[in-house]
């Protein structure tokens, strides 16, 4: 079984407002990588990690605390989902009141999960169809409340399978 090292991507933080809290480096982002697996007593064991194996369950947390001295405001954490992973349905979570959303072109349109198209049958029928977390490509979460001055803190996070 081939061990994959995890090279987590850094997450987007995109300003609506107040850019300049980024640019002046008041807001600083990280991004960690665990391995979630199951002890003897059926117990969920979360535990750093820099390498995963297929089949393995990994957990994704960002963190961005503000070090200014304003609240900014009118924030969307981005994050591109690792290659040769698949985003696990319904794991993302957050401290902070917002809307979750997955992209499946790449980070340009962003819709809530599940995912859903209309495809044209053999038949020339139509048919609602859910798109598999296999395709999502990116995670947003459209963040309704700020990141409070002088040490707030948002986290957020989401699960992968690795391929």
């Amino acid at each position: 079984m081939q061990l994959r090292t995890i090279r987590p991507i850094i997450a987007t933080l995109v300003f609506s407002f107040a850019s300049m809290a980024l640019a002046n480096g008041l807001v600083e982002g990280r991004i960690e990588a665990y391995l979630v697996s199951t002890d003897s007593q059926g117990n969920e064991v979360i535990q750093a990690t820099a390498a995963a194996k297929p089949g393995e369950l990994m957990e994704y947390r960002l963190t961005f605390v503000n070090s200014g001295e304003s609240a900014v405001s009118g924030l969307n954490v981005i994050d591109p989902i690792p290659a040769n992973t698949t985003f696990v349905s319904d794991s993302a979570n957050s401290n902070a009141d917002s809307l979750f959303e997955v992209s499946i072109d790449g980070g340009r349109t962003f819709e809530k999960e599940p995912v859903m198209r209309i495809e044209t049958q053999a038949d020339g029928s139509q048919k609602e169809v859910v798109i598999p977390p296999a395709q999502y490509t990116h995670v947003r979460w459209a963040v309704e409340e700020s990141l409070d001055a002088e040490g707030g803190t948002h986290e957020y996070g989401y699960r992968v399978v690795v391929n």
